[in-house]
């Protein structure tokens, strides 16, 4: 249907890049006064990708009161308005009281956010310490027995600041605030992972370092230089990324950044369960070991010290994350090093691939671990 064209344009579509064969509407859910189109987009090699697209969005308080009205209370729902941070999802929320998060791409199987955060609310309930918002429900939908998880409704943190904000302000020059921030946010991060660690998941295989990829990217970007020292590198790292000695394969979050946290009141809430949105939902519920998460976070300082031109905010933070992790974890930092080594160099890989093809202004940020 030629009507459907346009998604390919969307800011949330994935399939950019690809050739599209064709796009056709799969089925629709009438809603709230409007309707949930899913939309089918078929590529070559008999490859298809599922959306949903909503025909008019100022509606969708009449689809959340629709659908979560049992649970929670329609006049509040329906003053749900858009959050304007739209990136491989949307965003809608009513401030203070829900944030509902509505999946473009959407695939079959069970969605690891929901899970995740539905797990951290039952732990919370428990008594154990909140690092995530409460969740409230997740609006699935099923046909042919297959299940498709179209968003999750979860508790809005109202007056926080995202934690990617804080660490870049560089009008904020106190290193000591810094300092105890990031400590804090070590033990956050490791009060998450034991919160994880009962869940199941798919089983644990090899961490996928895209090496050739990168390879192939540096020489069409005319880095050759790079390529025997990236080949060397995988030799080196190929077998020791998948060696753990304490921190064993467990449910992580699996795509940790420092924007996947807000700071409020001097604690850590963390967001973004749903893991890397390209990848499967089976890798997106897989047992990694917790180092991936680490690392993901100190990479996450590197950035910020590079957008902060502070050659030694990196390792200050450093420092004191994986003190604040010791601490609560009980797992010396010397140990915590030496197993998220491999890992921070997987993750400069996979960042060199992103900067090269995306923003080859910011490749520098990863080369440093390379050269």
């Amino acid at each position: 249907m030629s009507n459907w064209d346009s998604i390919t344009q969307q800011r949330w579509f994935m399939g950019k890049g690809r050739k599209v064969n064709s796009i056709k509407e799969y089925d629709t859910l009438p809603t709230g006064d409007t309707k949930i189109s899913i939309v089918e987009v078929c590529f070559d090699k008999d490859e298809n990708d599922f959306y949903a697209v909503i025909e008019d969005e100022c509606k969708i308080g009449s689809v959340l009161a629709e659908y979560f009205g049992k649970k929670l209370p329609k006049e509040a729902l329906i003053r749900a308005k858009p959050l304007n941070a739209e990136q491989s999802n949307s965003a809608f929320y009513s401030k203070g009281e829900f944030f509902f998060k509505l999946y473009r791409r959407l695939q079959v199987g069970e969605h690891p956010e929901a899970e995740i955060m539905e797990h951290l609310s039952q732990k919370t309930a428990q008594g154990f310490p909140k690092i995530a918002p409460e969740f409230y429900g997740d609006f699935s939908y099923t046909k042919s027995g297959e299940t498709r998880t179209l968003g999750i409704l979860e508790e809005h943190i109202p007056d926080a600041r995202n934690a990617w904000e804080i660490f870049t302000d560089v009008q904020n020059g106190d290193a000591e605030f810094y300092k105890s921030a990031a400590r804090q946010l070590g033990r956050t991060t490791a009060t998450m992972h034991k919160a994880l660690k009962d869940l199941e998941g798919t089983a644990p295989q090899a961490e996928e370092v895209p090496y050739d990829k990168l390879i192939r990217l540096l020489k069409a970007n005319g880095r050759e230089d790079l390529v025997e020292r990236v080949e060397c590198i995988k030799l080196q790292q190929g077998q020791e990324i998948t060696k753990s000695n304490v921190l064993t394969p467990q449910r992580i979050h699996g795509d940790y950044h420092l924007g996947q946290l807000l700071y409020k009141d001097g604690k850590f809430i963390v967001l973004d369960f749903e893991g890397e949105p390209t990848r499967t939902l089976e890798y997106r519920r897989r047992l990694r070991s917790p180092a991936a998460d680490i690392a993901g976070m100190l990479r996450s300082f590197a950035y910020a010290s590079a957008v902060r031109n502070d050659k030694d905010f990196e390792q200050t933070a450093a420092e004191a994350f994986l003190l604040g992790y010791s601490e609560e974890s009980g797992i010396p930092v010397a140990q915590l090093k030496e197993e998220a080594s491999p890992y921070v160099l997987g993750k400069a890989i996979y960042e060199a691939c992103y900067e090269l093809e995306f923003r080859p202004s910011w490749f520098w940020i990863p080369e440093k671990l390379l050269v």
